[in-house]
């Protein structure tokens, strides 16, 4: 067979002239491939490279944020820019700006290829747009070498920026007025749990209980309690109930929904809904109580909650794994024991008037001198002065005579008080 295929070439120069120009045509377009061969097997082997795009809702931005904040992106002539709205808690952008809030400009390098030098390593940057059914923004990342950690540590950083801002602030939730759900009312800003002045070894206590809480899902489940934690706080006001739960969500990355018994917005099924409707990594804020069960007796009262329908709400958030619930008052006497009975309230603290420590400690938040602070502690008389009354004073004053003075009337002398600042 071979040999007869030999002979037939050897014989038919056309066949063979046709056969040998074949091959030369397969060796030239293996060379005309080869550039764009060896490129591809350079890149495989020689530059790792990591691609995003915008279809990750998290991701992406968060890169594209982080852009803004290294000097070498920010250094390129090719740029683009998207703007940031700095929360989500109102639903158009005029009722944002008519509270206080503004857009933040993010500029980032725009469509294109850019080169650049990033933590002393060359690295080179692809961002295009494809345009479909949908429009798809595309960033390709790139660095000579097969280690990636380098951009690993780059989206890590852009993640953990974006993660710190988000924990930056606190959700704070209310009912919505339109329906019998929740309605995110604004972002706040952490409030550090050492800036609540209490008593010596209350916030270690409180904050104690609450990790343990958190920690004890599979010894509750195990004993077959609902999983859930009540908490009571009373005192007079401005001794820093509300501050204290603010502060404790924030030192434990948790949402806020504040619920007040005594809005005539709220009814027995609107608050039976929201407390079996709470967030996620949320605690629920009752405040003023007592409010609710002076009032719930007046004919022209306001209050459309009636006791039963707050009692069986509370126990329904039993049901809900992980719910945590803070009651405040001014006056405790005013509730009905059953309302605050163990299973339904299971920590109680009491907030009082500043004692001489917390006054010294208040006064070191503001003058950092700790002879003035005891000589402070020893001027102003404890028990009569709410955290809150202290510390606006504090703030009034310029120096450490002048807010000793603030304090020598009474904690009722706001005309004095006037007349100093005067």
């Amino acid at each position: 067979m071979i040999e007869s295929l030999q002979a037939a070439f050897a014989d038919n120069q056309l066949v063979s002239g046709g056969v040998l120009l074949a091959l030369l045509g397969i060796v030239a377009m293996w060379f005309r491939e080869f550039p764009v061969k060896l490129v591809a097997w350079g890149k495989h082997f020689f530059v790792t490279t990591l691609t995003v795009d915008s279809r990750d809702e998290l991701l992406f931005p968060a890169l594209v944020e982080y852009m803004d904040s290294r000097d070498a992106l920010r250094r390129l002539n090719n740029f683009t820019v998207r703007s940031v709205r700095q929360g989500t808690a109102y639903q158009s952008l005029n009722d944002e700006l008519q509270q206080g809030g503004r857009p933040a400009t993010v500029f980032s390098p725009g469509e294109g290829f850019h080169l650049f030098f990033l933590d002393g390593r060359l690295m080179w940057m692809k961002r295009e747009v494809q345009v479909a059914t949908s429009i798809i923004e595309k960033i390709a990342l790139s660095t000579f070498g097969r280690d990636k950690r380098p951009l690993e540590s780059l989206v890590e950083a852009a993640m953990q920026r974006r993660i710190e801002r988000e924990l930056n602030h606190i959700a704070i939730y209310v009912p919505s007025p339109y329906n019998n759900e929740w309605t995110r009312a604004r972002l706040g800003n952490n409030r550090k749990l050492d800036s609540v002045v209490l008593k010596a070894g209350q916030k270690e206590a409180i904050l104690a209980d609450l990790n343990r809480f958190f920690a004890s899902h599979e010894r509750y489940e195990t004993l077959g309690i609902p999983w859930r934690r009540g908490y009571l706080l009373y005192g007079p006001p401005g001794t820093g109930k509300t501050s204290l739960v603010t502060a404790l969500a924030s030192e434990m990355a948790l949402n806020v929904c504040v619920l007040s018994l005594a809005s005539p917005n709220v009814t027995d099924e609107k608050i039976g809904n929201l407390l079996g409707t709470v967030p996620r990594r949320s605690v629920i804020l009752i405040e003023d109580v007592d409010a609710f069960f002076q009032q719930r007796s007046k004919a022209d009262t306001g209050v459309r909650v009636s006791y039963s329908g707050f009692i069986n709400a509370l126990d329904g958030v039993a049901a809900h794994e992980g719910s945590v619930v803070f009651l405040t008052t001014n006056h405790p006497q005013l509730i009905d024991e059953a309302a605050i009975r163990s299973g339904r309230v299971d920590f109680r603290m009491e907030l009082s008037l500043c004692d001489r420590d917390q006054l010294e400690r208040m006064f070191l938040k503001f003058f950092d001198d700790r002879d003035a602070a005891a000589r402070f502690a020893a001027v102003v008389p404890a028990g009569q002065w709410s955290p809150a009354a202290v510390q606006e004073r504090l703030l009034k004053a310029a120096s450490v005579d002048a807010a000793i003075e603030l304090f020598r009337g009474g904690p009722d002398d706001d005309a004095a008080l006037l007349r100093r600042v005067v």
